[in-house]
């Protein structure tokens, strides 16, 4: 998912190869067993900022600028329904994906479900690059 897009929405598999590594895809799921250790997907950004926000932390603009605990992904096997994740990118925009479920075991399809709040430039951009 690009945030800067409006509205949001997943990219064309075909734009990239690897959805961590597509270009821009400020959140993505990566359902690649041998991207980590546990084998289990992942969540994440190009911009290697997210952070899964703990039972007492609310979920909003204030908390996702304080927060600074960055991990380059978080394993699925992390969250729960209504688990929250900050999503900081290099271009300033800031996320607050909230988790909703993933496709059943056995399901011939492989998705999640997520609600996406977006605050687009709510931090200068960084030069740091995807």
């Amino acid at each position: 998912v690009r945030f800067a897009d409006s509205p949001p929405k997943p990219m064309d598999e075909q734009n990239t190869s690897n959805a961590s590594f597509g270009k821009n895809a400020d959140f993505y799921y990566d359902d690649d067993p041998d991207y980590s250790e546990d084998q289990t997907p992942v969540v994440g950004t190009a911009g290697d900022k997210v952070v899964l926000l703990n039972n007492a932390e609310h979920g909003s603009l204030a908390t996702c600028r304080r927060v600074t605990r960055y991990a380059e992904n978080i394993h699925l096997s992390q969250l729960s329904k209504g688990s929250q994740i900050c999503v900081l990118t290099v271009s300033g925009h800031i996320g607050l994906v909230t988790y909703r479920g993933a496709a059943g075991r056995g399901s011939p399809s492989d998705y999640i479900t997520v609600d996406l709040t977006v605050w687009r430039n709510a931090e200068p951009a960084s030069d740091d690059e995807q």
